[in-house]
């Protein structure tokens, strides 16, 4: 019983010193994991994770984006990656947004990037594969410490401020497949040693400084898939480059060819047809010449993208003419075609981009077009600026321009596909008759330009369906009749209308006050519109341009201008004239494809014209940013409400030829921005304001044939302007124009007696100057030696003389003056 009994205790002994073991062992870990120097759960190397916080140091503002940054275990830092059997760093990724999901605090992100130089210690990453610091605001040189990274596959700088060169070291890096370093400030030339690097597949250096000519080493990049070097200033020839490419022992990779918007000259070679794989070509805006023949695209079997426009190429196609691909987009805009509309175009059936603008197509526009837009009803269709006649396409596309040709006759009278278009421009052409009334159908029709035919007849009232998207409606310059059109009253997202140039007639209805709170620019110029200028008028506060001029408006200007609030201050440049800030809507035809859409939308650009200075100009590019108001020439009465003064941001103001009377608002100087101002004509009366003088930037002023009076005020810009300004005002006086009556008298005096004071005040001053170095230099004399004494004794003997004889004459004068004064009293 003993034994057994001592058996189990020996057994509980053993097993509660096991136990006791265990806990120990897992006491002492976690004793050591909590240990602050703790490194075996430490998967990057203190070196490499010293040179992370070095870069991190050095970069401005990286508190926010890289407050991961922290700890001893950089391989689990935001961005960082690290190999799972050495432990290096492969992959560094601190682009901007870092990430797009999360919701930081600050309200301004564009205050998050990342800004700074990058330190020499990026280069300590020999092991790095992955490089992404695009998308910051990271200045400086590109560090030649990237050498180092010879182990790099991808490295994107892209849309930083990086300047200088590209360095010569990248050649070094000979494992790279894609070089991102787009939207910097890169100048310079490409370096040779690009070349060598054989494994590359992507290479974007565009929208920087690039000069120079392109390596021809570039032309062995036999593995290049995609290069993009648009928005340069490289220069040169490209014959190097694709004969190069074309030579490759296994052909070319070459998928995309993007060098756009650069200063290429030459001849395009043949060799571009022999570039099997490629897919997209973009040479636009260069300075490319010679001739473009069916052997350039011989073998472009799977070309989807072709613009070639904006150079000087001479384009022999035979109407015949198969092309061995199908396109999505052809843009030969302002080359040179020459021909009838090829008939080639038949056999793209995927096109949904065409632009011919300006190639120098004549004649009619072939039947079996019409039925090609119909199939093709999302096409961007631009054949601009030709020589085409006959009758316009009876089907429409999504953009359509057919501006600036021949056509004729009448629209026609029932489009196949009204709901497909949302862009129509058929400006500056012969056509005629009256507008048919499916314009009522237009439900997504954003743009319609008809301006400069010959159009006819009443625009057609609307009843049920309206054309409810119109942005921007232009009719200006064509023979349109009766009221004001009534269909537009439920276009509330008008930002453009132009109806001048017409034979519109009657009242300017209160509606539009209230139907069109996005309006921009109106112009309802030269037509035969009465009665008053409605005062809801004021409620189009966006209002930029009003033009009423040449009508026959009665009544006063109405007070409420001043709530034109985009003519209060100065509008800024923008390229996005659009009311809507969503465009899902009207883009739901392109069901996944609203980018398309949207691109499709913002590609239009209005414009208006506008009459100041004294000339007629078509405001394009700098529309968003002009202020204009002209009522000119119409019957205007009443007094220049002192409101308009408000409009600080005003360019251009015209009242002239009115019967507007009372006085200039004196308050006018407070429209520091007016470029043009011109009340001629009317029945003003009073003086100019002074205030008109502190407007710097006027350029043109016209106050001719009012009843003005009193002096011309002067200074600033009114110092510029000549006498013809101030034409048939009887009671204006003064610069430029004749003195105002007892000028001389009330000058004279005074002008003489400012004249004797200077005299005498100079006399006065003479005399000081004479007495104050004469006793000077008589001391000086003392202690000076006797021959140096001597002559300046004599110099100061010929200086005595000399003071002597002009104070003499000096007080002769003034004696002779006194007495005349003396006897003229």
């Amino acid at each position: 019983m003993s034994i057994s009994c001592g058996c189990k205790g020996s057994y509980d002994s053993s097993k509660h010193a096991t136990l006791f073991l265990v806990i120990l062992l897992f006491s002492t870990r976690a004793c050591c994991d909590d240990h602050p120097h703790a490194s075996k759960r430490i998967s990057c190397l203190e070196s490499e994770r010293s040179a992370l916080l070095a870069i991190k140091s050095d970069l401005y503002n990286s508190d926010h984006w890289l407050s991961s940054w922290s700890g001893y275990d950089c391989c689990n830092w935001s961005g960082v990656a690290c190999d799972n059997t050495t432990s290096h760093v492969i992959r560094l990724d601190v682009h901007y947004p870092l990430d797009p999901y999360v919701s930081y605090p600050e309200k301004n992100l564009q205050g998050n990037h990342i800004t700074g130089e990058i330190l020499l210690s990026l280069g300590n990453f020999i092991h790095l594969k992955y490089l992404d610091l695009s998308h910051n605001r990271i200045t400086g040189e590109i560090p030649l410490s990237m050498g180092n990274l010879t182990s790099l596959i991808h490295l994107d700088v892209s849309s930083n401020e990086f300047y200088g060169c590209i360095p010569d070291v990248l050649g070094n890096l000979i494992n790279l497949e894609e070089l991102v370093l787009s939207d910097n400030n890169i100048s310079c030339q490409i370096p040779g040693n690009i070349g060598k690097l054989h494994n590359l597949r992507y290479f974007n250096a565009s929208m920087n400084y690039l000069m120079g000519q392109i390596p021809m080493s570039l032309g062995d990049l036999c593995n290049l898939e995609d290069l993009d070097l648009s928005e340069n200033n490289i220069g040169g020839e490209l014959t190097n480059l694709l004969d190069g490419l074309s030579k490759c022992p296994q052909g070319s990779k070459l998928q995309s060819f993007v060098v756009s918007h650069n200063n290429f000259t030459g001849s395009i070679s043949t060799g571009l047809g022999q570039l099997t794989q490629l897919q997209d070509l973009y040479v636009s805006s260069n300075s490319l010449q010679g001739n473009m023949t069916d052997a350039h695209f011989s073998q472009l079997t799977n070309l989807w993208g072709l613009d070639i426009s904006y150079n000087s190429l001479n384009l022999i196609l035979l109407d015949d003419w198969l092309p061995p691909f199908h396109a999505y987009k052809i843009d030969m805009s302002y080359c040179h075609l020459g021909t009838r509309f090829p008939s080639w175009i038949r056999t793209q059936t995927t096109l949904q981009e065409l632009s011919l603008s300006g190639v120098g197509l004549y004649g009619n526009i072939p039947s079996w077009f019409s039925d090609f837009i119909f199939n093709n009803s999302q096409l961007h269709l631009d054949i601009s600026s030709n020589f085409l006649n006959g009758q316009l396409p009876s089907s429409l596309s999504t953009y359509m321009d057919l501006s600036n040709n021949s056509f004729e006759g009448t629209i026609p009278l029932n489009y196949r596909n009204p709901e497909a278009v949302q862009i129509l421009l058929l400006s500056n052409n012969q056509i005629n008759g009256c507008l048919p009334a499916f314009f009522c159908n237009f439900n997504i029709l954003m743009v319609l330009h008809l301006s400069n035919n010959y159009l006819s007849g009443e625009v057609p009232n609307c009843n049920g369906s309206y054309p409810i998207s119109l942005n921007f409606l232009h009719m200006n310059n064509n023979n349109l009749s009766g009221p004001f059109p009534s269909a537009l009253r439920n276009s509330d997202e008008l930002v453009s209308l132009d109806l001048g140039g017409n034979k519109f007639f009657g009242e300017i209805p209160n509606w539009v006050g209230r139907s069109f709170p996005l309006l921009k620019f109106l112009r309802l110029s030269s037509n035969s519109f009465d009665h008053a200028i409605p005062a809801s008028i004021g409620n189009l506060t966006s209002l930029q341009v009003l033009d009423l001029s040449f009508n026959n408006l009665i009544g006063s200007i109405p007070s409420s201008i001043s709530n034109f609030s985009s003519m209060v201050v100065k509008q800024n440049y923008t390229d996005l004239l659009y009311a809507r800030s969503d465009h899902q809507a009207i883009c739901e035809s392109y069901a996944n494809q609203l980018y398309r859409c949207e691109a499709v939308v913002n590609s239009f650009k209005d414009n208006i014209i506008i009459t100041a200075k004294g000339l007629t100009n078509e405001y394009t590019n700098a529309l968003s940013a002009v202020a204009s108001i002209d009522l000119s020439n119409n019957n205007i009465s009443g007094e220049i409400p002192k409101e308009i003064t408000k409009l600080h941001g005003l360019d251009f103001l015209n009242l002239s030829n009115n019967h507007l009377i009372g006085r200039i608002p004196e308050n006018l100087g407070a429209m520091k921005e007016l470029e043009s101002l011109d009340l001629s004509m009317n029945y003003l009366m009073g003086e100019i304001p002074v205030e008109l003088s502190a407007l710097s930037f006027l350029g043109s002023l016209n106050l001719s044939h009012n009843n003005l009076s009193g002096r011309i005020p002067t200074g600033g810009q009114l110092s510029t302007f000549n006498d013809s300004i101030y034409v048939g005002n009887e009671g204006l006086c003064g610069v430029p124009l004749p003195e105002c009556p007892g000028d001389e008298a009330n000058h004279s005096p005074y002008q003489a007696e400012d004249d004797d004071k200077l005299e005498r005040v100079l006399d006065y001053a003479i005399i000081v100057i004479g007495f104050i170095v004469g006793f000077w230099t008589y001391l000086g004399v003392i202690f000076i030696k006797k021959t140096a004494r001597i002559t300046l004794f004599r110099m100061v003997d010929d200086m005595y003389d000399w003071m002597y004889v002009h104070l003499s004459l000096t007080f002769t004068k003034l004696k002779l003056k006194w007495q005349e004064k003396s006897l003229s009293t």
